[in-house]
């Protein structure tokens, strides 16, 4: 079944969803970097957005009503955060700041793994279901488990095909 055909399945079931969309790798270019330039000041506004993925979500956005649509993104710090919010700014402005949630390591020991799944179990209500569209397979794997019921993991390579 194509994306779309899923969304609108979904949609038709669940009146309050909420899609969490990771950003590295699933709608901004990850390319192999092995200098970190990346880590450099301003680099992240260089990166190019994932055309076919940026298609998809903005016609959700354009064609599901009440969808509330989210930026879930792991940042290593504030610098980081500022500029994808600035990329976001520049490549999918109608995500609105408040539904930008930047997770920035704080304990060198938590589990990258499960901290997306850990917020969006904090913050989905009772009559929501949350849509995670991320590319670490266990990432989506941990959030399931950890949301269970609630929440519906998509490899974002579900919304090339």
């Amino acid at each position: 079944m194509k994306f779309m055909d899923k969304m609108k399945e979904i949609y038709q079931n669940n009146k309050n969803i909420k899609i969490y969309l990771d950003m590295d790798g699933t709608i901004v270019e990850c390319l192999f970097d092995k200098d970190d330039s990346y880590k450099k000041e301003g680099a992240y506004l260089k990166k190019e957005p994932i055309i076919p993925v940026m298609d998809q979500i903005e016609k959700i956005n354009n064609t599901l009503k009440n969808v509330e649509i989210n930026i879930l993104s792991c940042s290593r710090d504030k610098k980081m955060s500022k500029e994808k919010n600035e990329w976001i700014d520049k490549n999918i402005p109608y995500i609105k700041k408040n539904n930008r949630i930047f997770l920035e390591k704080k304990d060198p020991t938590e589990d990258r793994n499960k901290v997306k799944g850990e917020y969006i179990k904090k913050h989905i209500l009772q009559d929501e279901v949350a849509i995670l569209i991320d590319d670490d397979r266990n990432v989506l794997k941990e959030a399931q488990k950890i949301v269970g019921e609630s929440i519906i993991p998509i490899h974002v390579t579900s919304l090339i095909i």
